[in-house]
């Protein structure tokens, strides 16, 4: 069974069992009189689940005001929710095996399934993770999903940070090194994501700040 699969029958199986008051009233303090009445519900019972099972809470609660301020249905904003829950759920089990036998940080549990939401493949969100559990995973990830936007090829674009984090790129460092290949793409030219990376994989560790990449270009662009 996929970890997809395994989480969407979990939270079937969790819906279905009736939850202690206290847990069905936590998160409606900051929701009431923000979500439409026929939501209302069925948000409660999916952040008391978030609660019982030790996930972090402000993400949905997040979605939720975001929906809500949208007009967003109340069945369309009740299934987002609800993806956010299994996306939370998936993050933490990728942080706990990253990290065995040690608590799980909310923060890296909340960048994961950012990170998950945006389309991060799960086993491209692993291999950063497990490459260094104990870093802030968030800037390795978003530099990712970043460059999956931009049709760079998942699997090459993993190989370039790792190796930018092998040689000394930390933080928001990696998010420069993504910030450089999608420049030196939307150049012109002619040029592929493929190139790009080569040419930013030829420039490290000496990738240059963001700034400087959108203000000048990359070298040799």
């Amino acid at each position: 069974m996929t970890l997809r699969r395994a989480t969407a029958l979990a939270l079937a199986m969790a819906l279905a069992v009736p939850l202690p008051l206290g847990a069905q009233t936590t998160g409606s303090t900051r929701l009431v009189g923000r979500v439409p009445p026929a939501a209302q519900p069925a948000i409660d019972s999916i952040i008391a689940i978030a609660v019982a099972e030790s996930l972090p809470t402000e993400p949905l609660i997040q979605k939720t005001l975001e929906g809500s301020a949208k007009n967003v249905p109340p069945d369309r904003l009740v299934s987002g929710v609800r993806r956010g829950l299994l996306q939370l759920r998936a993050a933490h089990l990728i942080v706990a095996e990253a990290l065995p036998g040690q608590p799980v940080p909310d923060a890296h549990v909340v960048a994961v399934a950012a990170a998950l939401a945006r389309g991060v493949p799960e086993p491209i969100v692993t291999r950063l993770v497990t490459l260094a559990p104990t870093e802030a995973p968030g800037p390795a990830l978003h530099a990712v999903a970043d460059l999956i936007a931009h049709h760079f090829n998942p699997d090459s674009a993993v190989d370039l940070l790792v190796e930018a984090h092998n040689k000394g790129l930390r933080g928001m460092r990696l998010l420069d090194v993504a910030v450089a290949a999608d420049h030196y793409l939307q150049r012109g030219g002619g040029r592929t994501p493929a190139e790009a990376l080569a040419h930013v994989r030829a420039m490290l560790p000496n990738v240059p700040p963001a700034e400087a990449v959108t203000r000048h270009g990359t070298n040799g662009s």
